[in-house]
């Protein structure tokens, strides 16, 4: 599991982990970083990190960034299909060409990692909030230095609150603890933004169902539904 106080760079990161995954868009030609096996000893105690927080994105709509203190970690958005996540590559650490051969993202059915080729830890190595379609997920490098990394829902239609489990809320105790004793935060994002989350999803859902109409501008009375459970469910034939 990644050490949220290791995200200030790209090469300061952690490995423990607690279950192993298989690799999606990788090439195998140099050496990916190793996550150190986990003892029982080396399960750290739940504890609650603090200084990391989920926000808007000041332009773009619909879009979230997740920061530890004052670094932005990466940001996110999602649609009813996928999860798509923004990370700043660290350019100056890697050759001018073939850049993205370098880079390990290693996407798993519950699992997300991020690291550099030849590396010994990765940037980010988190359980996702829910499970991935691994075949049908992908990433790539853009010519700005981005990493674009799309994660495809499993169940399609769900509102993820977060990207990764450590991320977000992720479970049903509300509290702000990793309950799987992991050492991850739970940084429970508040009701309103929740709201606004499944208000999107539903607003593409009705235009997907309704493709003759307009819902950007359309509110709702009360409390969004789950755009996942409404109505009979999300359809899955598009």
């Amino acid at each position: 599991m990644s050490r949220l106080d290791d995200y200030s760079k790209f090469d300061r990161i952690d490995s423990e982990t607690d279950d192993d995954g298989s690799a999606a868009n990788r090439n195998d030609d140099d050496r990916d970083p190793v996550p150190s096996p986990v003892t029982a000893a080396s399960i750290p105690s739940p504890v609650v990190v603090r200084g990391t927080r989920t926000t808007k994105h000041p332009t773009i709509a619909d879009r979230y960034v997740f920061r530890h203190g004052d670094v932005k970690v990466y940001e996110w958005e999602q649609s009813l299909e996928e999860v798509t996540v923004y990370i700043d590559a660290p350019m100056g650490q890697l050759p001018s060409r073939n850049a993205a051969r370098h880079i390990v993202v290693d996407i798993s059915p519950d699992r997300l990692r991020v690291g550099l080729r030849g590396g010994d830890r990765y940037f980010i190595d988190e359980r996702t909030f829910d499970k991935v379609k691994v075949k049908e997920s992908s990433w790539y490098l853009d010519e700005e230095g981005v990493i674009t990394i799309v994660l495809s829902k499993c169940f399609r239609g769900q509102t993820w609150e977060g990207v990764l489990r450590g991320h977000g809320s992720c479970a049903s105790d509300g509290g702000g603890i990793d309950s799987e004793g992991g050492g991850g935060i739970r940084e429970t994002i508040d009701p309103l933004t929740k709201q606004e989350m499944q208000r999107t999803l539903m607003l593409e859902r009705f235009q997907e169902e309704n493709p003759g109409f307009d819902f950007r501008d359309a509110t709702f009375n009360g409390e969004v539904p789950d755009p996942r459970t409404f109505m009979g469910g999300v359809g899955y034939n598009h």
